[in-house]
């Protein structure tokens, strides 16, 4: 590889410790809940200027494989390649990311919906995840019955976006022999009373679908709950693990259900696992009529 392509490595490699760095400025200026994020056009122009790293990045991987040959099967040369995708896997997520939240900002992140079954959804989402929580040594258990679960309105891939993304958290955060344990079901109400805050009391009590995902893994502390989905937070212990992450996921996947008319929660315990809940509204059956 060129001293470019070594750069772009250690830069990746590096890429996920934004999110540290920003809580590490958050505890300077004992700020609780918030602190000062880039403007819209610096995250775009950021993520913008990444995307030509990260496919020089990409195929001179590819390209590195097939000039060695036969070679690359060598435990030592797997195991550089191996690096080198893991680097391009997070400057990708990395750049997905900024994407988005500059288009949140913007208000140019759209949403298609129409009618869906989010068994289906969280399915696909399942199966995503199945070789990492396998090679993890996690077990995804799973619960839900299709015929007894109503249509939703939303965008499938929206949904499924918020949805690998809770898992991928759980799964990631959750030791070796641990369990991961996703629902689906139908409910009467968007949220508990205790989180259903500034919810119009009209859409309090109606018709809901709701995915829950339960861990056994880390959990999240008491006095971090509150800035869960704020922008660019990471919990101390989640940092300490050393898993990558941008402190973006949670963040969107909170903007995510909120512009499908939905709600997003969870319940934790510090060293005994956390769940993370979502409902979105049942389909009028009707709808298609007015």
């Amino acid at each position: 590889m060129t001293n470019n392509d070594i750069n772009i490595v250690n830069f990746a490699n590096k890429a996920p410790n934004f999110a540290k760095l920003a809580n590490q400025t958050q505890e300077k200026e004992n700020v609780k809940g918030s602190f000062p994020v880039p403007s819209e056009r610096f995250l775009s122009m950021t993520a913008h200027e990444m995307q030509v790293p990260i496919t020089s990045l990409s195929w001179n991987m590819e390209r590195l494989v097939k000039v060695l040959g036969e070679d690359a099967v060598k435990p030592d040369v797997a195991k550089i390649l191996k690096r080198i995708s893991e680097a391009d896997t997070r400057l990708v997520t990395l750049v997905e990311d900024l994407l988005n939240v500059a288009k949140m900002q913007e208000g140019a992140f759209l949403v298609a919906k129409r009618p869906m079954q989010l068994v289906e959804v969280v399915r696909r989402a399942l199966r995503t995840n199945e070789r990492e929580a396998l090679k993890r040594g996690v077990v995804v258990k799973w619960s839900a019955d299709s015929a007894q679960i109503p249509l939703t309105i939303g965008d499938p891939e929206r949904i499924y976006q918020v949805t690998v993304n809770i898992l991928s958290n759980a799964v990631k955060y959750t030791p070796r022999g641990g369990t991961v344990t996703v629902t689906v079901r139908k409910t009467q109400e968007i949220a508990p009373a205790t989180v259903a805050h500034g919810i119009p009391d009209n859409k309090i009590k109606a018709d809901y679908v709701m995915c829950s995902v339960e861990d056994t893994g880390i959990g999240i502390a008491k006095d971090e709950q509150q800035n869960i989905f704020t922008q660019f937070f990471r919990g101390q212990k989640a940092v300490a693990t050393d898993e990558s992450g941008t402190g973006l996921g949670l963040f969107l996947v909170k903007r995510i259900i909120e512009q499908h008319d939905g709600a997003i929660w969870f319940s934790s315990r510090e060293g005994y696992g956390s769940t993370f809940f979502y409902t979105l509204p049942v389909m009028d059956p009707y709808e298609d009529n007015k």
